[in-house]
């Protein structure tokens, strides 16, 4: 989340204009003042329309002798408030011409940021002399360019008016753009900052599903029980978090806008048949990520009784409970590696569960045998930090403990300075997976390496990890990471193989001040629980409602990210 330091803004709203998203708002001027100013001056204007200008105080200045009533200035702090939306709106309320009239101040010496728009624009109006940008040099020629482009606009107004309803720059445009699919008729692309497009090489591509999962605002998007993912123009902003998350490097950009009526649809970039879930019967996962995981696993060489399951179990039946997994693991029913291409052949025949089942030489009977009843547990951990010292123990047990390679960390501790001299203070903040009751990374997980178990410990089947950093995407809290010596996902599971001895995570044993309270929430006699019923703890971005299960005591509200 960005926060804005009120000393230091000039409020000037530039960083208002360039956000693609609007996810950034003016305090003062908002867009829809500005659509206004736009509206009512060109509506008290002379016919056929009057041109458009919008600069700063200093501009309005400068124009004073030139403006007329065929021309309407619009004053704003910063030129960089502006992009394609009210460029087409002046067009819609009956303008004739736009011109952006900009100096260095107002659009603090990046005028290159006003081509994107401008370009946009001129792309789908057809007309190049339509916007156009002019700078302010404070002299006869900027003022006579001026003049120039007033009268050479001599024409009625481009576009017919159209009112706005909608909020955000993108759904804006929609809608100024909605009415009149001819108006987004350019032949080529325009090449934008702002917007892109998506290409996905389909001989690679495996559907894992992790380009979508790190788009920011849904462009891809993606239905593993459909086997399609889709792309839509107008919401991708040129981010790049979809060719930086493919762990196939099967994602790439195209730099522009367009073209054509195409932009309003959302564009099927691959789709693939579906897999059916050996558990349900319902069609959950594409054949390629089918295919892939299964050759994986094969390829590793691994003897996985679990995986072979879940491969291709959907989410609602991968909830198979963790006891009966363990007996499983330690003897109960022996299921050898399913040969990928007997795996293969199955899922192409239609029958992948019966071919599983068949060469496990498991029944559908005993599969779905109940699992074994044990006393609830919500395993969780309660951290004061008015206690921690920031001495790091805890990081340097669990890299020793679990064995956690260079440069990588399941625990650490974040070391803050709040407040200012004479005033500040130190604060340390332990961050480590945080065991949500309904975990993104689970969710985001294609083949159910990422599980829950009975008593609440979120914990990663590295064996079928296919490594697509699904995971590191949907983890709002930046908690999994990829294993640089094992190539797969990895992050904190409370040191599970100690839990299952009665043991504590190494790191609650090791720390000297007891900051790390780990215990059973469920029990009402636990030391988290006693805890807890004296002191009210928050939890990081609650908002998110994922349910965290690492809870803090005494956390500034400034470090709650």
């Amino acid at each position: 989340m960005v926060s804005i330091d009120p000393g230091l803004c000039r409020r000037c709203g530039a960083c208002t204009g360039v956000c693609p998203t609007s996810s950034l708002e003016r305090s003062f001027q908002p867009d829809r003042e500005i659509y206004r100013l736009v509206a009512e001056g060109v509506g008290e204007a002379m016919d056929p329309g009057p041109v458009v200008v919008f600069g700063c105080g200093q501009a309005a200045w400068n124009l004073a002798s030139i403006l007329t009533g065929d021309s309407v200035f619009v004053e704003l702090r910063s030129l960089l408030v502006i992009n394609e939306t009210h460029l087409l709106h002046a067009l819609r309320s009956g303008a004739r011409g736009v011109l952006l009239f900009g100096c260095p101040a107002c659009h603090h010496n990046s005028p290159h940021l006003l081509e994107d728009s401008l370009e946009i624009v001129r792309s789908l109006v057809g007309e190049d002399s339509v916007v156009a940008y002019i700078e302010d040099d404070i002299g006869d020629e900027s003022r006579d360019r001026v003049r120039r482009f007033i009268s050479d606009r001599t024409g009625a107004a481009v576009l017919s008016p159209l009112p706005l309803v909608g909020e955000g720059r993108r759904a804006i445009l929609r809608e100024l753009l909605g009415d009149d699919l001819t108006l987004a008729d350019a032949s080529q692309p325009v090449g934008t900052r702002t917007f892109a497009g998506v290409d996905v090489d389909i001989s690679e591509c495996f559907m894992c599903g992790a380009c979508s999962r790190a788009c920011p605002t849904d462009a891809i998007g993606y239905d593993p029980s459909t086997g399609v993912l889709d792309f839509s123009h107008l919401e991708c902003v040129n981010c790049g978090l979809c060719t930086t998350a493919c762990p196939a490097d099967a994602v790439t950009l195209t730099s522009g806008f367009g073209p054509g009526p195409g932009i309003f649809e959302r564009k099927v970039l691959v789709e693939d048949e579906v897999v059916a879930c050996t558990g349900c019967g319902q069609p959950f996962l594409p054949k390629r990520l089918a295919e892939y995981s299964a050759e994986t696993v094969e390829s590793w060489d691994l003897d996985l009784p679990s995986a072979t399951l879940q491969i291709d179990r959907c989410g609602d039946c991968r909830s198979i409970d963790w006891e009966r997994s363990v007996r499983v693991s330690q003897g109960g029913v022996g299921i050898p590696l399913v040969d990928r291409r007997q795996f293969l052949k199955g899922m192409g025949a239609g029958t992948a569960g019966a071919a599983l089942l068949a060469l496990s030489g498991t029944s559908p009977a005993s599969a779905a045998e109940p699992a074994v009843k044990v006393a609830p547990k919500r395993l969780a951990m309660v951290i004061d930090m008015d206690r921690c010292i920031g001495c790091h123990a805890c990081t340097a047990a669990c890299k020793a403990e679990n064995h956690v390679p260079l440069g990588v960390f399941r625990d650490w501790v974040e070391e803050h300075v709040l407040g200012t001299y004479p005033h500040a203070r130190p604060v340390f903040l332990p961050k480590l997976c945080n065991h949500c009751d309904d975990p993104g990374c689970m969710r985001a997980c294609p083949t159910g390496a990422i599980f829950r178990r009975a008593d609440g410990i979120v914990d990663i089947n590295h064996d079928i990890c296919i490594g697509c950093r699904a995971c590191n995407q949907a983890c709002p809290y930046a908690c999994t990471f990829m294993d640089p010596v094992r190539g797969t996902a990895d992050k904190c599971n409370f040191c599970s193989h100690r839990i299952d001895q009665g043991l504590n995570p190494a790191c609650v044993d090791v720390c000297p001040t007891g900051c790390r309270i780990f215990g059973d929430l469920d029990d009402p006699d636990s030391l988290p629980s006693a805890y807890l019923n004296e002191r009210e703890p928050t939890v990081l971005r609650q908002e998110l409602g994922l349910g965290p299960n690492v809870k803090y005591l005494g956390l500034p509200g400034v470090l709650n990210r």
